[in-house]
């Protein structure tokens, strides 16, 4: 599994574009299972049902992008399949984060690739969760100069003019109001500190964007 972490802006996209070049890796789109949908710590079992419905929306922000909000009960059928095919997914596994698991392997197979690449940035807060569950895990940890980052989420707001025009006008106006100087500092800030903690780790490589 390969995990693309970073502050927002900082070419986590890019990077998986790039590493999604290679037949073998499938990149994902932006999950939020971490940051949304899991509770770090939470080890507790899942009912059937809620294993269910946390696949179903994985499924769903996975084909249908995590800001258009669809509707993941359409994917329950096809969720609960999933769950109940034998897997090699390590049991151990709290609930929620096998589910998680088994639905990137899932997704990448249907691809015909054998390695899940996962780019939500704000996973960067947390690291030593993936890095203790997933033995296998690889992160590539991008880092860009904080003006620039701080111009291009000025400037986010345009995507939907700028040949993505599938961005819900909501998020439109939200990125718009939202934006704020101070605010986009102390999140690059926590981001790098969060990813300076891991620096020496074997399985984190830290990527500059300027150099890519």
């Amino acid at each position: 599994m390969i995990f693309i972490v970073g502050s927002s802006r900082s070419g986590t996209t890019m990077m998986g574009d790039v590493l999604g070049r290679n037949a073998r890796v499938f990149t994902f789109q932006e999950l939020h299972f971490f940051e949304q949908l899991w509770t770090p710590g939470d080890a507790g079992p899942l009912a059937e049902d809620e294993q269910v419905s946390l696949a179903a929306r994985l499924l769903c922000v996975q084909r249908e992008g995590y800001l258009t909000h669809g509707s993941a009960s359409a994917y329950d059928r096809e969720a609960r399949d999933l769950l109940a095919q034998p897997t090699s997914v390590d049991s151990v596994l709290p609930d929620a984060l096998r589910v998680y698991h088994v639905v990137l392997a899932y997704e990448t197979a249907r691809r015909g690739a054998q390695r899940p690449c996962e780019q939500t940035p704000r996973n960067v807060l947390y690291l030593r969760e993936i890095l203790d569950h997933f033995p296998e895990a690889q992160v590539v940890n991008m880092v860009r100069d904080p003006r620039d980052v701080l111009l291009s989420q000025k400037g986010k707001w345009r995507r939907r003019y700028l040949g993505h025009p599938d961005t819900p006008l909501s998020e439109t106006v939200r990125a718009r109001i939202n934006y704020h100087p101070y605010t986009v500092s102390k999140l690059w800030r926590a981001s790098v500190a969060a990813a300076r903690a891991f620096e020496d780790h074997p399985r984190v490589c830290t990527v500059r964007y300027e150099d890519l």
